[in-house]
């Protein structure tokens, strides 16, 4: 390999490294500083390749603040049908992340 492909997979690792540490620190903040709330699985998107199967789930729920927003759960479960409703915390500072309690 050259120096060029070693530098590019030098690259790509700290990136994916920099992103699953933004992501646990994400989550860490919101277990221990999260607001609960109830949430309503307002749709469930399959953004996966064709033959893939990808499913995002969305919530819709209420901040403290009074606004509605729609935020993507982060540990969704395979049962989750849209309509439901589910008990959540999200992060004023992540407030469009959201995780089942």
């Amino acid at each position: 390999m050259d120096t060029k492909g070693i530098i590019l997979w030098a690259g790509l690792i700290i990136v994916c490294a920099a992103i699953y540490l933004f992501s646990q620190r994400m989550k860490k903040q919101i277990e221990e500083d999260g607001i609960e709330t109830i949430a309503v699985i307002s749709r469930i998107v399959d953004e996966g390749e064709p033959g893939e199967i990808d499913l995002q789930y969305y919530a819709k729920y209420v901040l403290e603040d009074g606004e509605e927003i729609e935020g993507i759960l982060s540990n969704p479960r395979s049962d989750l049908v849209e309509g439901q409703q589910v008990h959540i915390k999200y992060h004023p500072k992540f407030k469009a992340n959201a995780r089942l309690i």
